[in-house]
């Protein structure tokens, strides 16, 4: 899918970086009607406010620990768990979108290693160093990086 916008925060965010966002178009349609809804029901709300606000809070930004304490509200009502019966952290879904876009690349043949510092700048970390630590081994993940290594050095090794 090609993004035909971005959108940059204008909070501060980690380490004081706006981020710029590319949006597939469809996704960016949504943004956009969600805008405009918004602005239609608070006229006073200005086009740099916050996409995601407290009404009762005079249209400031949520705080991290009012959006976590509302996401678990609404995993709790949408009966949302982890395999363990915990609720998904915010950092969870950091996690799922890192490990996801490596078994995306995996299967598409790309590499991988190349790709690592667009992931590390799209989730905003200086280097991927910071990136690893979302990068747990999980199965499907150690299963693909483990047959793309035999495909390329697998006739290096003898069996024995």
């Amino acid at each position: 899918m090609k993004a035909s916008k971005t959108f940059q925060s204008a909070i501060a965010t980690e380490f004081y970086k706006s981020r710029i966002l590319p949006l597939p178009s469809d996704v960016a349609t949504e943004v956009e009607d969600f805008l405009k809804v918004q602005h239609s029901i608070h006229r006073r709300l200005t086009a740099d406010a916050p996409l995601i606000y407290s009404a009762y809070c005079g249209g400031r930004p949520y705080s991290s620990t009012q959006l976590r304490k509302n996401l678990h509200i609404l995993f709790n009502l949408a009966g949302i768990e982890k395999p363990n019966g915990k609720r998904p952290r915010i950092l969870d879904f950091r996690f799922s979108f890192a490990v996801n876009a490596l078994l995306r690349w995996y299967r598409n043949g790309v590499d991988v290693q190349s790709k690592l510092p667009f992931l590390a700048t799209y989730m905003g970390h200086v280097s991927i160093v910071s990136t690893y630590h979302y990068l747990r081994f999980i199965t499907p993940l150690a299963t693909l990086a483990s047959s793309v290594f035999e495909a390329s050095y697998g006739d290096l090794i003898q069996n024995s």
